[in-house]
């Protein structure tokens, strides 16, 4: 037990890095939680070179509606459009020629052109036929040209603001929310730092050898490995529980700390069993702070951790349905969605269940690997 801790002491320089990360990220997102997360949708300004020939009712109007949510400039030199159309100085061109009120209003095409290079001002074409699809409207109900320019330039001012939200509620974005996130990214990072020493340590060829020629039974030797790997994971999973309480009590209720935890403890186990697989397979700190960091953000990315798994391809979506960080991401997900948690204990339990699966599993795939590999 005193070995194992002494390995323990000697990694933790390398895993409080992982620690303070974690840190770093919960004191970031909660400053942005407290924050009013919803966002206006704007449309990025186009530079507008204007040409206007006509100077009637309805081009002038025109040009007010596009300088609404554009820049739009009329200091127009044809010599030099293509140019700065391709250098990027202006993004669209329009032309409006004589004569141009007077086809609108018989109802022939043409009077307008319009030039641009670019792919991202499609939506603007599609504005522009908008406008004269509410002219067009406005004349039908007898208003003179002016008047319907008018009506319509003033709805447009009138105009709903796009709101961005998300459909699973705000309580998404609580700071407790990305507590319980981001302890699925640093418990098996840190966890293989520490624990894997120990294990590289416990099967050296050296070690094994005169710990065998002593007088502790090969069971002895394993309980009290078993006591110091779960002593450790216990400190850190405790530190963690703990950190959360004092920073973020307010924002937990009493089940969702409590259905929180209990699906940290299960994630736990599955770290361990990772972390001390890990230890048995890979040799050296360098190799092991690589696993770390292959593992822990790789499941992290995949999971849903980092980036919302509804932005995820379907294939990874699919793919980390094998990762046991998915089923615990499905459980914090659920414990900040759900008002009424006994409504989903349910699905809540059951993926619990997976996660202790991932877990056993895992512990025996390490079994088999210690069996056959007793000595480096």
């Amino acid at each position: 037990m005193k070995t194992v801790f002494k390995i323990a002491k000697k990694a933790l320089p390398a895993a409080s890095i992982y620690f303070c990360i974690f840190c770093g990220l919960m004191i970031a997102f909660t400053f942005l939680a407290g924050k009013d997360q919803e966002k206006n949708f704007q449309a990025t300004k186009l530079d507008i070179l204007l040409e206007d020939k006509d100077n009637s009712v309805l081009s002038e109007a025109l040009t007010e509606y596009l300088g609404k949510e554009n820049e739009v400039s009329e200091d127009f030199n044809r010599e030099l459009v293509s140019e700065l159309i391709f250098n990027g100085v202006s993004d669209y061109v329009v032309y409006i020629e004589d004569g141009f009120e007077e086809k609108f209003l018989s109802g022939e095409q043409g009077g307008l052109e319009r030039q641009s290079i670019r792919a991202n001002v499609a939506f603007l074409d599609e504005k522009i036929e908008l406008f004269f699809r509410y002219v067009r409207a406005e004349l039908a109900l007898g208003k003179t040209t002016e008047e319907a320019c008018k009506a319509v330039l003033l709805n447009c001012e009138k105009q709903a603001k796009t709101v961005v939200t998300s459909d699973k509620g705000q309580s998404m974005l609580s700071p407790g929310y990305y507590f319980f996130t981001y302890i699925s990214y640093i418990l098996p990072a840190i966890l293989i730092m520490v624990l894997g020493p120990i294990m590289n340590a416990y099967y050296k060829k050296e070690i094994k050898m005169r710990t065998d020629c002593g007088k502790l039974s090969t069971r002895k030797q394993n309980i009290a490995i078993v006591s110091g790997i779960a002593a450790v994971a216990m400190m850190l999973w405790g530190l963690l529980m703990i950190m959360g309480v004092c920073i973020y009590g307010r924002d937990f209720t009493v089940s969702t700390y409590l259905c929180g935890m209990f699906n940290s403890f299960l994630f736990l186990l599955v770290s361990v069993a990772i972390s001390v697989l890990i230890g048995v397979l890979v040799r050296g700190g360098d190799a092991l702070n690589g696993a770390s960091n292959l593992i822990g953000m790789g499941m992290a990315f995949m999971c849903g951790v980092f980036v919302p798994s509804e932005m995820l391809p379907d294939g990874v979506n699919k793919f980390a349905e094998f990762l046991p960080a998915s089923w615990y991401m499905k459980n914090v997900r659920m414990l900040y969605e759900t008002d009424n948690m006994a409504d989903v204990i349910g699905e809540y339990l059951g993926n619990c269940g997976v996660i202790a699966i991932f877990a056993v599993a895992i512990f025996c795939i390490f079994l088999v690997f210690v069996k056959r590999k007793r000595v480096v």
